[in-house]
């Protein structure tokens, strides 16, 4: 971050994924949004209560988004994808702890207003992920638009009652002093993807996020 703000200590992580094979991919998601495993390390009562919040997200997401996949891809089903791609880019590169989607642990049957997705780095911090996807465009700005949006809402604070079920104790107090990244994820369009990477970097929207611990850029281009 210093390059960009002599002030900045953190780090900035820019990674372009292309997706190759939707069908795959849907496989994939599938696998991972009827996995309820993450549920087993709870105690009985949060057990019972996020399998009750979950069930009715995880019908929707099998039955009305991943079984009607069509060649033409829906701004729904690509939020979904770029969300899940990020957290499986962010765990697989960056060895963070995955959670589950945000919309499997909150209240109100998809479309939430608050982050997508989180995880946890190595270093006890936790990542609020903002998903955006556009068949026609590049959807950096919008992303990173959201989430300064959000923490002017105190979005990210207001989750924390129900991440502290699934992140170290550490992350959670981080949290509260404010040790905290964020992660923009959206879709490219481009022939040059490494362009918009770059322009996500150039973006205006960044400069308020400059302070925190890292900033996560993730794009992510369909070619199939």
């Amino acid at each position: 971050m210093s390059e960009l703000s002599q002030a900045s200590e953190g780090k900035i992580y820019s990674l372009a994924i292309c997706i190759s094979n939707i069908e795959e991919r849907v496989k994939e998601m599938y696998n991972t949004v009827t996995d309820t495993s993450w549920l087993k390390p709870l105690d009985i009562v949060d057990e019972l209560t996020y399998s009750a919040r979950s069930q009715p997200t995880i019908d929707k997401v099998v039955n009305e988004i991943l079984n009607n996949v069509q060649s033409e891809l829906s701004e729904e089903f690509g939020e979904y994808m770029i969300s899940d791609t990020a957290l499986s880019t962010l765990h697989e590169y960056l060895k963070h702890f995955r959670l589950p989607l945000a919309e499997l642990i909150k209240e109100k049957i998809s479309g939430n207003p608050g982050f997508d997705f989180h995880s946890e780095a190595t270093e006890a911090v936790i990542t609020f992920g903002e998903a955006k996807y556009s068949g026609v465009g590049n959807a950096h700005g919008r992303a990173l638009k959201q989430i300064n949006e959000f923490i002017l809402a105190k979005k990210d604070t207001q989750e924390l009652s129900d991440l502290r079920n699934f992140v170290s104790e550490t992350a959670i107090q981080n949290a509260t002093k404010g040790i905290r990244s964020y992660c923009a994820a959206f879709s490219v369009v481009s022939d040059e993807p490494l362009k918009i990477m770059q322009n996500a970097l150039n973006s205006v929207h960044l400069n308020d996020l400059l302070q925190f611990e890292a900033i996560y850029l993730i794009g992510v281009k369909v070619n199939a």
